[in-house]
């Protein structure tokens, strides 16, 4: 027989069966087992449900426990349901307690039609109602073959078995868990053919669920939270720990709600370290086929939080390209705030990245993504959330104050350089044991500025550079960028200073991209965004190359937008590009010079720095050009020209000539 001679079922029915796959699968959970209230704690061996989600076996033995004593049933064995199936066990027991619950199977043997045998031994799977979970095998064979894999137990892992030309494909789900609104549910092994097909579809083996005492403070490390308009909790922070140990969700949803999440694992370090990593998470309210789109759903993709012992915090994403989608768009996430807004321009959501929040115990509540409908119409999110205590990580041994004698090695330090549009040399360049370094004459004559010329895009003034062999520095009074623009800046009394202790940046405020920065020192690589542009500002920009360090004051990085890379406050271990050179003009008779005021209109922008003084012939052609004009092209034409009137005049002689042989 072949695929597509599959035994055929009433249309109504498999179109049901596909329904109720889908509804399942979507749910992640068994259909309910008629109780009116969910026990805090339960526990069964088996299940089985037939093509189109009807029961084969019901969950056995089942033990739940809400109250009073522990639960606890057994069953001797199971045998086989329907003919030409194997579906054996032995040895079932169910716990469910106060502290948790409890499957186990001694032995199994499943061999659904035209498939290769399933068989394993040891079965045990348990949850507490701290939230954490263990699953464990004796052996566990596919055809013969050992599948186990303890080292995946953990996380949870996939074998597809072959393709039955009949009944399709068939999978082994080991070690799965859910999160449904902080009930967590571990399931052993799920033996999973194809919906609407298959005589037996699901059989789920070794199933205990358990709801988690309530938390009175934020735990230790967790991964999703939804939060209700009304502020019920949907989902409580799950999965989480709150000790040394990690703990990973193949799916977190809330029954009934738009929110779940996928692949979420958590753990915490004996170093005091932790980390969060969540596959996808989505929250998708309208449920029309562009739901997805719309501005009230938010979806996130590879989302990672590391959080170092000290307390110092990093949010990733696996493609900043689509990472987030929130407010109908997606969003960079290069900032640590983003703010939607309505067709009328009204405030409509928020999305917080690697927010820090001081609790009330000293402690710092690190998320990496927080989501706000300011509307109140949608849940609020966390995603990845990390409780750091100063307290929890050992003191550092002091350091001694460094010696004299510590160096640093060579730097060179300028005021600004820029690259696109406005094109700015190196400007200022102080060299070890230099101070001032090398300056244009223009520069010395304007009073210490340097600018993009007429252009008027960058403009920094009051400046000063030294470098030594233990510091190096740049000061700059004033620094404005694209003045009137959604990236304009303006900020004054910026310092950076480099020594062998580390890195500093200060300013004494201003704004940069509509942001307000507050005066004084400036944290390592802060991040400014502009919604809707390529540009990303960074203030105190700092990177390591082995031995080579780079830190830059304000870094504006805009070449995929503008085409323009400006740097202001720069001391770096790479020595500076030199200025562009002109190209040499043949020599020419002098040209007049203007005389009186040659204001702005005398000048030709362009680059500026210390070689910036341009051959007169230079400027001529530079503003001939700037007309249309080519003077190469002009005197080609003139050399034609000539051509042309010798060429008529040797035609003419020659024709008189012959006229007069002719004659």
């Amino acid at each position: 027989m072949t695929r597509g001679a599959r035994p055929r079922f009433p249309s109504v029915r498999a179109a049901a069966a596909v329904l109720i796959a889908a509804a399942l699968m979507g749910a992640g959970m068994a259909p309910a087992v008629a109780a009116s209230t969910i026990a805090r704690t339960s526990a069964f061996g088996i299940q089985m449900l037939d093509a189109d989600g009807g029961t084969l076996q019901a969950p056995a033995p089942l033990s739940e426990w809400s109250s009073g004593d522990t639960v606890e049933n057994s069953l001797a064995s199971t045998s086989d349901v329907l003919t030409l199936n194997t579906t054996q066990t032995q040895g079932l027991t169910s716990r469910a307690a106060s502290d948790g619950a409890q499957a186990t199977i001694a032995s199994g043997t499943f061999q659904l039609r035209d498939r290769v045998p399933v068989a394993f031994t040891g079965l045990r799977a348990t949850c507490a109602t701290d939230g954490s979970t263990s699953i464990a095998f004796d052996t566990l064979t596919v055809d013969g073959k050992d599948v186990l894999d303890p080292g995946k137990l953990a996380a949870g892992y996939t074998v597809s078995l072959p393709t039955s030309p009949t009944w399709g494909s068939t999978r082994l789900i080991i070690g799965e868990r859910v999160v449904d609104r902080g009930r967590v549910q571990v399931t052993a092994l799920r033996i999973e053919g194809e919906a609407g097909w298959s005589e037996i579809w699901r059989v789920r083996l070794g199933v205990a669920a358990c709801t988690p005492t309530t938390v009175i403070a934020p735990s230790l490390v967790s991964g999703v939270t939804v939060t209700a308009p009304g502020g019920g909790v949907l989902i409580p922070g799950a999965p989480h720990v709150d000790a040394e140990g990690a703990v990973q969700a193949q799916n977190v949803r809330s029954v009934g709600s738009a929110s779940s999440a996928t692949d979420v694992a958590v753990a915490h370090a004996a170093d005091g370290s932790s980390s969060v990593s969540i596959g996808t998470f989505r929250q998708v309210p309208d449920t029309s086929s562009v739901g997805e789109y719309m501005w009230s759903a938010l979806r996130v993709y590879g989302l990672t939080l590391d959080v170092a012992a000290n307390g110092t915090s990093r949010v990733a994403f696996r493609d900043t390209g689509s990472a987030v989608f929130v407010n109908g768009v997606w969003i960079n996430t290069g900032t640590d705030l983003y703010t939607g807004l309505d067709p009328n321009g009204a405030e409509r959501v928020r999305v917080h990245f690697n927010e820090r929040v001081t609790q009330a115990d000293g402690s710092v509540l690190i998320t990496a993504l927080r989501y706000e409908d300011l509307t109140g119409t949608y849940p609020a999110v966390s995603l990845g959330t990390v409780r750091w205590s100063p307290g929890t990580t050992p003191e550092p041994t002091p350091q001694p104050t460094p010696s004299p004698s510590a160096t640093l090695p060579p730097r060179y330090a300028f005021a600004v350089d820029a690259v696109g549009p406005s094109a700015i040399a190196p400007a200022f360049v102080a060299d070890r044991g230099a101070t001032g370094g090398t300056v244009s004459s223009e520069a010395r004559v304007a009073g210490a500025v340097v600018t993009d010329g007429y252009a008027g895009q960058v403009a920094v003034a009051g400046i000063e550079t030294s470098s030594s062999a233990t510091r190096s520095s740049v000061a700059l009074d004033t620094v404005t960028l694209y003045p009137g623009t959604a990236l304009a800046v303006s900020l004054t009394d910026v310092r950076l200073t480099v020594t062998p202790d580390g890195a500093t940046v200060t300013t004494g405020g201003g704004t940069v991209a509509g942001q307000t920065i507050a005066a004084g020192a400036i944290a390592p690589d802060t991040r400014i965004t502009v919604p809707g542009r390529s540009a990303v500002f960074t203030l105190n920009a700092q990177a390591t190359t082995g031995d080579a360090q780079t830190v830059v004051a304000l870094d504006l990085d805009d070449r995929r937008g503008l085409g323009a890379h400006v740097r202001v406050g720069v001391v770096t271990a790479d020595a500076p590009a030199p200025a562009p050179q002109p190209t040499p003009e043949p020599t020419r008779s002098p040209e007049p010079r203007p005389t009186g005021d040659s204001g702005a209109s005398g000048l030709v922008p362009g680059p500026i720095g210390k070689d910036d003084a341009r051959p007169a012939a230079a400027a001529a052609a530079a503003r001939l050009a700037a007309t249309g004009g080519d003077t190469s092209a002009a005197a080609a034409l003139a050399v034609a020209g000539c051509l042309i009137v010798v060429a008529g005049g040797l035609a003419t002689v020659v024709a008189r000539r012959r006229r007069r042989r002719e004659v």
